[in-house]
């Protein structure tokens, strides 16, 4: 079972590092007054995009996973949300027009893509002085080849980005970007979200392939977090 296929069998609301504390800091960036419309891009669950619709925004968010996208609408049924846009589609290839969006929000995603493509998509889709709002995984020390190249093929990535690498590709694809703050990788992780925990199913948890998922990606990241940080990318689209 690979990463996004236990993501999606456990229901995971919030699998980017530092989770939902991380999301409601970075959702702060949104502070502008006015009829924002924003775009999540790999919505999952709908934690992020029921909380920023709560917040007045009309939001559209996007995934690739219908099992995500149903549980998504089935959180936005459950806690009275109405308006949130669900649409399923790749990131590599976003179904709106130029223009479309006043912030792209993304956590945990990009990194999944091909980035150069999917930043150009993000860039392509946002207003003029848009933003993009993206918390990613980043390297932050070179590690032993042999688990490097583990970690890529267990997460079905082409290359884990340093900042450096980041900052670079944002500026080549139209953005304008300083560099972040580094946090630790699993900085807000340590106090566990008991709404979170109770989300997840249950049922998945009894099948056998989940439980060597589960072991094996704390195997591959809890045993090398020291090699990881994450940030906040706050890029905007000059023109």
């Amino acid at each position: 079972m690979d990463y996004m296929d236990l993501l999606s069998s456990l229901g995971v609301a919030s699998a980017h590092p530092g989770g939902f504390k991380a999301s409601m800091k970075l959702i702060k960036q949104i502070n502008q007054p006015g009829d924002l419309r924003i775009l999540e891009v790999g919505c999952g669950t709908g934690k992020s995009s029921c909380y920023l619709a709560k917040k007045g925004l009309r939001v559209t968010a996007l995934d690739q996973q219908p099992i995500m996208l149903d549980k998504a609408r089935k959180r936005a049924e459950k806690e009275g949300i109405v308006g949130i846009e669900w649409v399923h589609g790749d990131v590599n290839s976003l179904p709106f027009k130029d223009e479309s969006f006043d912030v792209v929000f993304a956590e945990s995603v990009t990194i999944f893509t091909d980035i150069p493509t999917s930043l150009k998509e993000y860039h392509r889709v946002l207003k003029p002085k848009g933003r993009l709002l993206d918390r990613e995984m980043v390297l932050f020390a070179e590690m032993p080849e042999s688990i490097y190249k583990e970690i890529t093929r267990y997460f079905k990535v082409d290359k884990i980005l340093s900042m450096d690498e980041w900052l670079t590709i944002l500026r080549e694809t139209g953005f304008q970007c300083g560099p972040p703050v580094l946090d630790e990788f699993w900085s807000h992780e340590h106090s566990t979200d008991q709404k979170e925990i109770q989300e997840l199913d249950v049922n998945a948890l009894m099948n056998p392939e989940v439980a060597q998922g589960i072991m094996k990606y704390a195997q591959l990241m809890l045993a090398q977090e020291s090699f990881f940080r994450a940030c906040d990318f706050i890029a905007y689209k000059s023109s």
